[in-house]
């Protein structure tokens, strides 16, 4: 059995926080799994209390991380206090996600599914985006549609479609605005 470790020691951020931890733990993942066939067994360890030592799987972390913070509608409420810069953080979210699937395979369905309708589907989540910073949605929405026709997603044909029709609706708000 192959095994990775991530260790860290600090709960101030977590894997999905920027794309500095995928770009190292997920690319070391990526390249054991194109060296031995298939995907190592890893491990986020969390020291940040060494009297109370935590290590998760990737997978485990992923879905904390989901579950806690980035689904979390207190995290996204703080963020939308920042109007611009925080729709913009909220984009960089969905980047760091697809990098994370990309490279440790760390997503599920539900975690993508659970996303789009808070993010990119919720009405009004798209009117907060469309007024302070559409790109953000557009990102947002244009990622989720590469996770599905990159075959990470296995969303429902109507899932795709919305998603699609959101997309092509900002995308029109943002032609107008700039033409």
């Amino acid at each position: 059995m192959t095994l990775t470790v991530k260790n860290e020691d600090s709960r101030e951020y977590d894997m999905m926080s920027c794309v500095d931890f995928y770009n190292y733990y997920g690319g070391l993942i990526a390249a054991v799994k194109s060296v031995r066939g298939e995907l190592p067994m890893a491990m986020v360890g969390d020291s940040s209390d060494p009297k109370r030592l935590v290590l998760r799987s990737t997978f485990e972390e992923a879905k904390h991380v989901m579950r806690s913070r980035i689904l979390n509608p207190k995290w996204i409420e703080g963020l939308q206090r920042h109007g611009y810069k925080g729709a913009g953080d909220l984009s960089k979210v969905m980047d760091v996600i697809i990098g994370w699937d990309a490279t440790a395979e760390v997503m599920e369905d539900w975690m993508y599914e659970r996303f789009a309708n808070r993010y990119a589907l919720d009405k009004q989540m798209q009117d907060w985006f469309k007024e302070v910073n559409p790109y953000a949605l557009q990102n947002i929405l244009d990622k989720l549609l590469e996770t599905i026709s990159r075959g990470m997603w296995n969303a429902d044909k109507e899932m795709e479609e919305n998603l699609r029709n959101a997309y092509l609706d900002v995308e029109g708000e943002i032609e107008e605005v700039v033409a």
